[in-house]
């Protein structure tokens, strides 16, 4: 049998050819952050459906203007993605214009946020009231937090401030902060769900409590 290559192999000059090149640094931070994060929001999903599955729970009213909010997050995030994507491509101009408007948008979602958390309260649907609007406001402000530090990247992000770098590390900054937009929707998708389609009769057949009250 041949013997396997060893590596890095060795041209003819006898210089070594260079290792393929890692991810970089950045990309994989980002990755540890937003499995970090993924993990935190995982473990309160799995507290609200175990507090779900109690017989106290008293689930809140249908909250419309969530399907208004997350369009806007949705939009935010396309716009996000485009002006990274014209970066790429050398087009600051465009860039710059959408990254403006993304920030706009994700601005108009916290603000609706903001508008459903004092509509709940003007309706007696209080952080105290019960179980359920208590999980409601820690899931949808914890979710809120995450996005204003994302609106803190943003703006640090601004295309026309990034002129001392050069056009690849714009790009891939600007790249790198669409990622974690696009995983802020992702997550506020699972909640949105978690919040409108889990019930507790569907919360206790998930943790076999059946009709167990506290």
């Amino acid at each position: 049998m041949r013997p396997a290559p060893s590596w890095p192999p060795m041209p003819s000059g006898g210089v070594p050819v260079a290792p393929p090149r890692r991810r970089a640094a950045s990309q994989v931070a980002l990755w540890w952050l937003m499995g970090v994060i993924g993990m935190l929001f995982a473990l309160m999903l799995v507290a609200y459906v175990m507090r779900m599955s109690l017989g106290d729970w008293r689930a809140l009213p249908p909250v419309n203007a969530l399907w208004v909010t997350t369009g806007l997050l949705a939009a935010a995030c396309i716009v996000m993605q485009s002006s990274a994507s014209q970066a790429r491509h050398g087009e600051w101009r465009r860039s710059r214009r959408d990254w403006g408007l993304a920030g706009a948008l994700a601005l108009a979602f916290v603000a609706g946020q903001l508008w459903v958390w004092r509509d709940l309260v003007a309706h007696r649907y209080g952080v105290s009231g019960n179980p359920a609007n208590s999980f409601f406001f820690l899931l949808t402000g914890l979710h809120a937090l995450h996005l204003i530090g994302g609106l803190v990247a943003w703006a640090c992000l601004i295309p026309r401030r990034l002129t001392s770098a050069t056009p690849a590390t714009r790009a891939r900054r600007l790249s790198l902060t669409a990622q974690y937009w696009h995983f802020l929707f992702v997550l506020w998708v699972v909640l949105f769900a978690a919040i409108v389609n889990l019930t507790p009769e569907i919360a206790q057949r998930l943790c076999g409590t059946g009709g167990l009250s506290p």
